[in-house]
C-alpha cells in the first residue's frame, strides 16, 4: 500500500443518490405443506387428543399423515370428508380456546378423523395448522 493512501470507509446501502430496496422473498404458504402443531391444546383436558382411546388416536394420526402428504392449495380442493372444512366459530356448542393473537371471527378449520362424528379443531397461520380441541360432538351436525 502506498504511504498516505488507505482505505475509503464504504458507503451506507442507501444515499442521497441512489436507493437500494431491502429485498423481501415472498412465500407463498399455499405451497407448502402442512405443519402441525399441538401446542394450544389444553393437555389432558377434556378435548385433548390425550383423552381419546388408542384405536381414535391411530385414526387421528394417519389423519394427520395424510394431510401432510399434500400442499395447502391440494388440501383445498379436497372434498370436506377428507381435507379441510371451514367453519365459524358461533358452530360450536363447546368453548373453543383460542390463542390470544386470533380474534373471535378468525377462520375455523375442521378435520373428519373418523366416521363416528370424531373431528380435529384448528385454525391455519401460515403453514401451520395450529389444533386447538379433538373429540366428537363438537358442533350439531
Amino acid at each position: 500500500m502506498v504511504k498516505g493512501k488507505e482505505f475509503k470507509k464504504p458507503h451506507s446501502k442507501s444515499t442521497s443518490h441512489i436507493q437500494i430496496p431491502e429485498v423481501e422473498s415472498k412465500i407463498n404458504y399455499d405451497l407448502l405443506k402442512p405443519t402441525f402443531s399441538l401446542k394450544y391444546i389444553p393437555y389432558q383436558g377434556p378435548y385433548c387428543i390425550s383423552q381419546c382411546q388408542e384405536n381414535k388416536k391411530a385414526l387421528i394420526i394417519s389423519k394427520l399423515l395424510r394431510l401432510s402428504q399434500s400442499t395447502w392449495q391440494e388440501i383445498r380442493r379436497l372434498p370436506k370428508e377428507q381435507g379441510l372444512e371451514p367453519m365459524p366459530l358461533y358452530r360450536f356448542t363447546v368453548p373453543v380456546p383460542l390463542p390470544s393473537n386470533l380474534t373471535s371471527d378468525a377462520t375455523i378449520l375442521v378435520a373428519r378423523y373418523d366416521g363416528d362424528g370424531g373431528r380435529l379443531v384448528g385454525y391455519r397461520d401460515k403453514d401451520i395448522y395450529h389444533i386447538v380441541l379433538v373429540g366428537r360432538n363438537l358442533y350439531p351436525h
